[in-house]
């Protein structure tokens, strides 16, 4: 039993073991949640922290969006989804959704890249592209009354 503390304590330093694949475990699952209700756009986009992969307006409720990978070194993420279809055969309640998947970026990330798997296309952001948080303020009304 010592001797796997060890050798998981190596590993995760990224220490090479001779003969033994090193595997760097992540402790970072970035929290989120999925909707069939999303109230954006189709695409990808960040808003105060809280990035949004909306998939657009879809016919029932067979349809999904699931994260399929997610990878994070030095505050770049590197997220990876794709659509989930209906399955053959099975009945759904038909009604308009719109999927979305939302993913809390901690406080300090630097980029995040996001790849559909299935067809491909990336996004890449940054805290600049946070449009919750570059918004200008409005300024007080600091007007005084006569």
């Amino acid at each position: 039993m010592k001797s796997l503390f060890y050798v998981l304590l190596l590993s995760l330093l990224g220490v090479s073991l001779a003969g033994c694949t090193t595997v760097v475990l992540s402790d970072t699952q970035l929290p989120m949640s999925s909707s069939n209700r999303c109230a954006g756009p189709a695409g990808v986009s960040v808003r105060y922290h809280t990035l949004t992969i909306a998939i657009g307006e879809r016919p029932h409720t067979g349809y999904g969006i699931e994260l399929v990978g997610q990878q994070q070194q030095d505050g770049h993420y590197q997220l990876m989804f794709r659509e989930t279809l209906p399955q053959p055969g099975m009945n759904y309640a038909q009604m308009l959704v719109s999927p979305c998947l939302q993913v809390v970026l901690p406080q300090h990330w630097r980029s995040v890249q996001v790849t559909n798997k299935d067809s491909g296309q990336q996004w890449q952001l940054t805290p600049a592209d946070d449009s919750g948080l570059s918004q200008p303020l409005n300024p007080p009304n600091n007007k005084q009354r006569p």
